[in-house]
């Protein structure tokens, strides 16, 4: 009987390739949203230090020109805290898109992949099958030989 040989194997192998295209856009997309938690994380303990620095300078007099200062340098960290806040969201979504995309490749992939599993069964059952008559077929001829080798035998014994 023939080799198995599955009809959609290229379908298969470029459903995998779209699947593992999908992971390496969904590992770039969480390695963005990472590196913007880092950066947002590096912002609160930039603020945190400057507020410790702050407490440090301004004991005693204040210095109204130090306060301004100090005050432009809040607004400007809370509005790249906002801005990194809402690029993290966008990112966020991204990655959730690319995972969505990730999920189907694989319910596509595993559906030729199931498709395979099945038409190989079946022909593992039909390759059995052959198998099994093949076998019947030789038993049967040997049975038929033997009795017409015992046959043969006899005929000869009455003749002589």
């Amino acid at each position: 009987m023939k080799k198995f040989k599955f009809r959609l194997e290229k379908i298969l192998q470029l459903k995998a390739h779209k699947e593992k295209e999908c992971q390496k856009r969904l590992a770039v997309a969480t390695q963005k949203v990472v590196k913007q938690e880092g950066a947002l994380t590096h912002l609160r303990k930039d603020r945190v230090m400057v507020q410790g620095d702050q407490r440090a300078v301004l004991r005693g007099r204040i210095n109204a020109s130090l306060l301004s200062m100090f005050s432009r340098y809040y607004l400007k960290l809370k509005k790249d805290e906002l801005t990194g806040l809402q690029m993290l969201k966008a990112y966020q979504g991204e990655e959730a898109g690319k995972r969505g995309e990730l999920v189907e490749a694989g319910k596509a992939r595993k559906i030729y992949e199931k498709l395979k599993e099945r038409l190989f069964e079946a022909y593992l059952r039909d390759l059995n099958l052959a198998t099994l008559k093949e076998q019947d077929e030789v038993a049967s001829q040997m049975l038929t030989y033997k009795k017409n080798s015992r046959l043969s035998r006899e005929f000869l014994d009455d003749r002589y």
